[in-house]
């Protein structure tokens, strides 16, 4: 590295090893910066979806005090749901959402349409 002072310049050599490591730390984090930065937007998206159903599931089931227990909030697995055609999505919500008290055809196409483009969390894992 050169160095310029008043009246002389001065060069300092870096240990061999060391700006080898420092260049395979300056690669490591570029890398990881990508795959962070890659996941993080999937990931940003899946969240607001799951957030999105959670609001609307309460909306669906507001009438009833079903929500109250656990076990009667319906459950759906965005993964579960990926892995099926189109067709086999729709009639595994309507399975799902059979006991709402509202009518529930609006949810599942809107809930269809924001599947598209989706991926499954273990795909976004091995990236």
């Amino acid at each position: 590295m050169a160095t310029s002072g008043s009246s002389t310049t001065r060069v300092t050599f870096l240990d061999l090893g060391k700006q080898e490591e420092l260049e395979e730390d300056v690669t490591h984090k570029k890398l990881g910066k990508l795959t962070v930065k890659y996941n993080r937007k999937e990931l940003q998206r899946r969240i607001k979806l799951e957030e999105w159903i959670d609001t609307h599931i309460q909306e669906l089931y507001q009438s009833q005090d079903l929500l109250r227990d656990e076990a009667a909030e319906p459950e759906i697995d965005i993964d579960d749901l990926l892995d099926l055609s189109l067709e086999e999505q729709k009639t595994g919500l309507q399975d799902i959402l059979q006991e709402c008290p509202r009518p529930t055809e609006e949810f599942t196409m809107e809930l269809l349409e924001r599947l598209k483009g989706l991926r499954k969390i273990s795909a976004l894992q091995r990236k």
